[in-house]
């Protein structure tokens, strides 16, 4: 490989001229909240290849919600949604390398063959995250509980809608479903309450709040990935998301009604 092949790479990796482009086209005088990873944002958007053939826009059918950061959406317009004001309107030029998703309901009309995508977009509603606004997001019948099978019906969802499924091929829902309810349910009663969940997210935040990993990996998530981060140290690390089928299968070490002491 040539020395300028080689720094065409590096500067790919570090975000060089294949790094998405954000223009501004119009920004409200006021902006009380600007969007950040795992807000809920809704928006709508007409995106457009290179030589500006519009593919599809979401005007007239609905706008778009999702979680930022979590992998809900193509990296590239992941990145380029942060930091944005309801009703502001901002063109995200979006590279091949960061445009790349699943097919799935919502992105199903977006190319994966061209060299870049344009997205004209308007945003819409920012709702900044907290633990209660996330048990919202997770319970999808409204009813203040969490049941397995609703926590496998949100896993169809993820997949289904935003194409976003587990990197471990051999985790199965159903396993995955097994394990998250044991690891919130305080009672033993098979259902996760709200006061349930918020308690032990609470007791995992503050073990996170004190680790001083070095772990490489992705941040956890809050949704359904977040029981992949076994040593909560905040990362979901390569070795935890190799081992995530079989630590699934044989349950949590840490019971939600366990405190830091008894660790």
């Amino acid at each position: 490989m040539s020395s300028a092949q080689i720094r065409h790479l590096e500067e790919m990796d570090n975000g060089g001229p294949l790094d998405i482009k954000i223009e501004k086209t119009f920004v409200p005088a006021k902006c009380p909240i600007q969007s950040k990873r795992l807000d809920f944002i809704t928006f709508h958007y007409k995106v457009f290849t290179e030589d500006n053939k519009k593919v599809f826009q979401t005007y007239g059918t609905g706008p778009v919600t999702i979680q930022l950061g979590t992998g809900m959406i193509m990296p590239g317009l992941d990145k380029g949604l942060k930091g944005m004001c309801a009703e502001e309107l901002r063109k995200i030029r979006v590279p091949f390398r960061m445009s790349r998703k699943s097919k799935s309901k919502v992105w199903k009309n977006i190319p994966n063959d061209e060299n870049w995508l344009i997205f004209n977009i308007e945003m819409v509603e920012i709702k900044s995250y907290s633990p209660e606004s996330q048990f919202k997001f997770l319970d999808l019948n409204e009813d203040g509980k969490l049941t397995n099978q609703e926590v496998q019906d949100f896993q169809q969802k993820m997949k289904k809608e935003f194409g976003k499924t587990w990197k471990n091929e051999d985790i199965d829902n159903v396993s995955a479903a097994n394990y998250y309810i044991k690891y919130f349910d305080g009672n033993g009663d098979g259902n996760v309450t709200e006061s349930e969940w918020l308690k032990t997210m609470d007791r995992d935040q503050k073990l996170m709040n004190e680790s001083k990993t070095k772990e490489k990996g992705r941040k956890r998530d809050p949704g359904i990935g977040w029981i992949l981060d076994f040593d909560n140290d905040g990362i979901v690390s390569y070795k935890e998301n190799d081992e995530a089928d079989e630590k699934f299968e044989a349950g949590p070490q840490i019971l939600p009604t366990e405190s830091k002491d008894e660790l």
